[in-house]
């Protein structure tokens, strides 16, 4: 389908109406406005215990009344409320001040003790299943501008899907033991499968929560335990009563019962200006399993160093006085949120500090950095409705940058997260692509935007916002945001207000330009352009132009892009495509500056919607090179005259060290990017790596990389696979032998992740040196008297080493693989572990591996069985099985993960390197055939169709040149 501007392939509202991208009309599913959310006092018991299921508890939900109504309207999920309980009571005019929960322990289940105006609650409560509501109906309207308090008991089930309040299990290996666990995953809209509420962001409201739990657990929640107390009527149990908390939205409540162990952290402590007086303390706490209390250290280590810079960089407190950090077995996703309770998989937060890779440091500090940068952006403001859910992703993956580069930096995160965004350009680059800002409405289509585009674009565009206005500008303009908004909700334009006042008073922009009106045409329209520099050799001028980069198309050759009509890529029709301008700030260095200083980042030349080109006098030396995105700033591509291609790719024959790395990536990613959209010949993209032998930089080679594995599995299925291969070693096996796999004491971490690329990259290509002493490794181990506590394989090789014994071995090697992922007390070492399983080559265990995705007594939690289906889908020999796996079990994966959107990411993994007319019939078939179950993720459908469109469209334009260019090489 073709996509409107600025809204492209989510559903629109139109006249109260969801409109699919199929035609097809949703629900609004929008909580009417009548009452609004005060205080919630909230009573929950789920028994954990042995597998039960069953949750019951209580809600007394203070509100205000805006319009009157006699219906109260809230969301319910597979709850059934108790009618008997239902009681609606008029409060007096200083409810809030007067509530109980001041003394938690008074609260029960039973109502209110204040004398009020009770109204006539109705029978039946009625449900609206598709809209998730429970409808509470009166004999009498709530008064406009009064408040009133509902309360009622309620009862449930533990989730399945890992959403909601769901229950967990693992084996305690000290006691040998079974053990359970309990805990919330809310965002983005599961806190009604947990307890009545009115589940939408823009609904804050304080929270008062208390939990019930058997003797031999403990229970956490957002805020501090104030106390606990024997049930009356459960013998046994015990209720935990929890301080009230500060304004928030229901996705942010948690709650977990346990029997984890935690560490005490450094706690954060606040002292007035004359640095004698405590003000105020957050205490901070790692939590995990007993037996992996002893992977804790790092965040203890790091999460108070990061919580304080945080609160220095964005001039405002942390306003809770505790914060605990949670690892879980079982968490879909890589971490959450929630405010004073921080849940993660065990994998974002534990490192075993005897078995942990360079990067599986480096992602913990990541991911711990980018939840604690939610602690402003989404916690202490928090976007209206979810179409501005980049308001909180996309900053916490900018500010995550931050926080690495000044607490760790010696992983130079911020060079590593410019080839993210070079990722993230893949997808962005096509039809199916969309806004960072959209309209959603159902809760799947809502989870559907929780992707690259919102978090990672999206802390593109911040970063090249944070350059054009400059640090000092746009620091103040965030924190004068912070401390209007806090507590409350915002819109994107709110921000934009907040920059744009201080840009004024800072003279940064004219009084006449504002922040809105550069950066909606970057929130608001998918994709992003290609700047075209073209220059006059003779003058000294360059030429200067924007137009959308578009890949899986046809090239727009007319200037007059309003007129043109492109080819669909995911069908056959063609359509007039809806133009796309950008305000684009472009920097410039040459040869004889070669200035790639932060300082130089600043726009040299601005594109705008309405000038798509300019002119630059940039001077008239004709051997002097010139490069555009100086540190890729900006969010966009590059494209040169057929000279200026040359002079760099001379300057990165004679000396590559004077352009910076990042750009040495983008120089490379660029010209292959656009030797495959067909607008620059691949002759000139491969000419430009032929340096790399003499690299000695990670970011430039994995960006090599990224493009050449395309090609790769491009050509994995054709005869020609092994002209590809003899390629890719000739370019690798010279450079693996001089840069090598051992490791020296002081590797700095980008050294590390080099070997570790070049080694992998060596072993795969077929490197027979690489590949016997990977099966040497192996096999010692396997030979161990000891494979549990021995493993003398470097941590940072063993997915290469694992991987490629195992491709290389037989059932042997893949079932002591197996054995050992149940053995594993590091979450890590049980991943690698879980991939390396995908590289066989026998299409039986394959198989045999495939089914243990839909097997619960296999061994496979839920939350990684999208690992092994994309471990199998990268194995070459494994892509096509994991494909028809899918499409065979694909309602069943459906029931059984409970997520359309997480199935169709598996089914994406499996399809992403698809290539063949036939195949993409395959899916649209699959499509059709289930268009029930896809029609509130359309979107992920659509990409699933558009990446493989793109991919034939490849074949059939590049293939052949390609093949006559490895002719040409003699390959």
């Amino acid at each position: 389908m073709t996509p409107v501007v600025g809204l492209c392939l989510f559903a629109a509202v139109l006249c109260g109406t969801i409109v699919n991208t199929d035609g097809k009309f949703l629900p609004d599913i929008r909580l009417p406005k009548s009452i609004l959310p005060e205080h919630y006092s909230i009573g929950i018991i789920p028994d954990i215990h042995q597998g039960n299921a069953d949750i019951e508890g209580f809600v007394h939900l203070d509100f205000f009344v805006q319009s009157p109504t006699d219906r109260i309207v809230m969301h319910a999920v597979n709850l059934t409320l108790n009618e008997e309980s239902i009681v609606v009571n008029q409060l007096p005019s200083k409810a809030m001040e007067i509530m109980q929960e001041n003394d938690v322990s008074k609260i029960s289940s039973t109502g209110i003790s204040e004398k009020s105006k009770m109204l006539k609650v109705l029978r039946p409560v009625s449900y609206d299943v598709e809209k998730e509501f429970a409808i509470i109906h009166l004999g009498s309207k709530l008064e406009e501008n009064r408040r009133y308090r509902v309360s009622l008991n309620y009862s449930g089930s533990l989730a399945k899907n890992l959403k909601g309040f769901y229950g967990s299990e693992y084996l305690d290996r000290k006691s040998k033991t079974k053990k359970w666990v309990g805990v919330t995953q809310f965002e983005p809209t599961s806190a009604r499968l947990a307890f009545p509420c009115l589940d939408e962001p823009a609904m804050k409201a304080t929270f008062t929560m208390s939990i019930g739990r058997r003797t031999n657990y403990t229970s956490l929640s957002n805020m501090p335990l104030v106390k606990s107390e024997p049930m009356s009527n459960k013998e046994g149990w015990f209720w935990d009563f929890y301080e009230k908390s500060v304004p928030m939205s229901t996705y942010l409540i948690a709650c977990l019962v346990s029997e984890f162990s935690f560490r005490q952290a450094r706690p954060v402590i606040r002292k007035d200006s004359d640095n004698q007086s405590t003000q105020n303390v957050t205490d901070i706490r790692i939590w995990a399993r007993a037996d992996a209390i002893d992977q804790v250290d790092l965040a203890v280590k790091v999460t108070p160093n990061m919580l304080e810079f945080l609160e220095e960089y964005f001039q405002v407190s942390f306003p809770l006085p505790k914060i605990d950090l949670v690892g879980l077995p079982d968490f879909s996703s890589g971490a959450m949120e929630n405010w004073g309770l921080v849940t993660y998989r065990e994998t974002t937060l534990l490192v075993n500090p005897k078995s942990a890779a360079v990067r599986d440091e480096m992602n913990v500090e990541r991911v711990i950095a980018h939840e604690l940068a939610h602690q402003w952006f989404g916690n202490l403001v928090t976007m209206d409705w979810w179409n501005a859910l980049w308001l909180n992703e996309g900053f916490a993956t900018y500010v995550q940058r931050l926080v690495l580069d000044n607490v760790s930096p010696k992983y130079q995160y911020g060079t590593l997260q410019a080839l993210d965004f070079l990722s993230v350009m893949d997808a962005d680059g096509l039809e199916s692509s969309h806004a960072i800002s959209v309209d959603v409405a159902h809760p799947t289509q809502i989870t559907e935007i929780f992707d690259a585009i919102s978090y990672t674009k999206s802390a593109a565009v911040i970063r090249m916002m944070n350059d054009f206005l400059g640090e000092a500008t746009f620091r103040q303009g965030i924190t004068n945001y912070l401390n209007e908004k806090k507590y409350k909700n915002a819109q994107q334009d709110e921000l934009w207000q907040f920059l744009s006042e201080q840009a004024h008073r800072d003279a940064v922009l004219p009084l006449n330009l504002d922040v809105k009106m550069i950066m909606d045409t970057w929130t608001l329209q998918m994709g992003f352009p290609v700047i075209t520099i073209e220059r006059n050799y003779t003058d000294g001028y360059a030429f200067i132009s924007q137009k959308r980069f578009l890949r899986g198309v046809t090239p727009i050759t007319s200037s007059d892009e309003k007129s043109r009509a492109v080819t669909n890529s995911v069908g056959s029709k063609r359509t007039d495509f809806p133009t796309y301008r950008w305000w684009v700030p472009v920097s410039l260095t040459d040869s004889v500056a070669h200035d790639f200083n932060q300082s130089n980042t600043r726009p040299a030349v601005w594109l705008t919607p309405s000038e798509l080109s300019a002119s630059k006098f940039i001077g008239k030396n004709e051997d002097s090179w010139v490069i555009a995105n100086i540190l890729a700033t900006g969010y966009y591509r590059v494209n040169y005259d057929e000279r200026n291609w040359g002079l760099l790719d001379l300057q990165l024959k004679t000396d590559h060290q004077v352009i910076h790395p990042i750009n040495r990536a983008y120089l490379i990613d660029d010209a292959f990017a656009l030797a495959a959209a067909e607008i620059l010949p691949y002759p000139t993209a491969f000419n430009l790596i032929e340096y790399l032998p003499n690299e000695d930089h990670h970011v430039p080679w994995t960006s090599a990389f990224r493009a050449l594995n395309y090609i790769g599995r491009m050509f994995s299925y054709t005869k020609d696979h092994g002209r590809y291969k003899a390629f890719m070693r000739s370019l690798v096996v010279p450079s693996y032998i001089r840069i090598g796999n051992k490791f020296q004491p002081d590797d700095s971490p980008l050294t590390k992740m080099l070997r570790i690329s070049m080694t992998t990259q060596a072993c795969s290509q077929e490197y027979r040196p690489c590949i016997r002493q990977a099966q040497l490794l192996f096999d010692e181990w396997m030979d161990s008297p000891d494979p549990i506590g021995s493993n003398s394989i470097i941590p940072d090789l063993r997915s290469s080493t694992y991987c490629t014994a195992i491709k290389y071995g037989g059932q042997l090697e893949w079932d002591f693989a197996w054995r050992m992922s149940f053995n594993m007390t590091s979450a890590q070492d049980r991943d690698v572990i879980l991939s390396a399983l995908g590289c066989s080559r026998d299409p039986w265990i394959l198989i045999r591996y495939l089914s243990f995705v839909l097997d619960p007594s296999s061994g496979i939690r839920k939350q990684d069985g999208r690992r092994v289906i994309s471990a199998v889908a990268s194995n070459p020999g494994g892509r096509r099985i994991a494909f028809q796996f899918v499409l065979n079990h694909f309602e069943e994966m459906f029931s059984y993960f409970g997520n359309p959107v997480r199935v169709l990411q598996m089914l994406s993994s499996t399809t992403s390197s698809l290539n063949t007319p036939e195949e993409l019939i395959k899916i649209q078939k699959l499509m059709e055939s289930k268009v029930m179950l896809l029609q509130k993720a359309q979107t992920s459908a659509n990409n699933i169709q558009s990446v493989v469109s793109a991919n034939i469209k490849w074949m059939d334009k590049n293939f052949k040149n390609l093949n006559q260019w490895f002719d040409s090489k003699g390959f």
